[in-house]
């Protein structure tokens, strides 16, 4: 299995993110932008600055109605998505509320594209998250998936999803205090990275990168 990491850098300034973003992927195998943390005009910037490093890089602009802190319009957004795309990242984040929102918006992206959704409140059962992930593998073959978790059966249920990914590249979790070990355990089950943090949690139960390197420095299921 892989232990590959994921930072989550979410700075509000294009001069603070580009330092943590190169400090992160000097011990990280990815880093994750959190392009919504900036205003409009600082992710242009950013995004000049951070060229020699976004094949490295999951570029999010995530809106406030799914947990992100995007303020503006949608339209903004959507074309801020678009001008991302064009530089190329190691995979582009995009909700599928916002394709499903946006007809034609997939095929004006110049990028990989990571098709995500997630779930704050729940976790639906598996036959739901079965039809959903069918859904959003009509848009990438590379899908995220994260649910909040109220007990451990709710951990089970989206860990479940991985016996039904097919040939698709699944990254799926539950979230919360609850669920923070399907962040671990869906390693084992092919995910082909985790999220972390250098710091304060970007995401409920997410794992700093030094918790992640302890656990994989123990040798579990080497």
């Amino acid at each position: 299995m892989n232990w590959n990491t994921c930072v989550s850098v979410a700075e509000t300034t294009p001069e603070s993110m580009l330092s943590l973003l190169k400090s992160s992927l000097e011990s990280s195998e990815y880093a994750e932008l959190r392009l919504d943390y900036l205003d409009k005009g600082g992710v242009a910037a950013l995004l000049e600055s951070a060229k020699p490093y976004l094949d490295r890089t999951v570029c999010t602009l995530r809106p406030d109605r799914e947990g992100g802190r995007f303020a503006w319009t949608e339209a903004e957004r959507v074309g801020l998505l678009e001008e991302i795309s064009r530089y190329r990242p190691y995979l582009l984040d995009v909700e599928l509320a916002t394709f499903q929102a946006n007809p034609g918006l997939r095929d004006r992206l110049d990028a990989d594209i990571l098709v995500s959704w997630h779930d704050f409140e729940r976790t639906p059962a598996i036959s739901s998250l079965r039809r959903r992930l069918s859904l959003m593998r009509g848009y990438s073959q590379t899908v995220k998936m994260a649910v909040m978790a109220h007990d451990t059966r709710d951990v089970a249920t989206i860990l479940g999803l991985y016996a039904f990914r097919g040939d698709a590249t699944l990254v799926a979790f539950a979230m919360g205090e609850i669920g923070r070990f399907s962040r671990i355990c869906s390693l084992y089950m092919g995910c082909p990275l985790t999220y972390v943090s250098l710091g304060k949690p970007v995401a409920p139960g997410q794992y700093s990168l030094a918790e992640v390197r302890r656990i994989a420095s123990l040798g579990v299921g080497a």
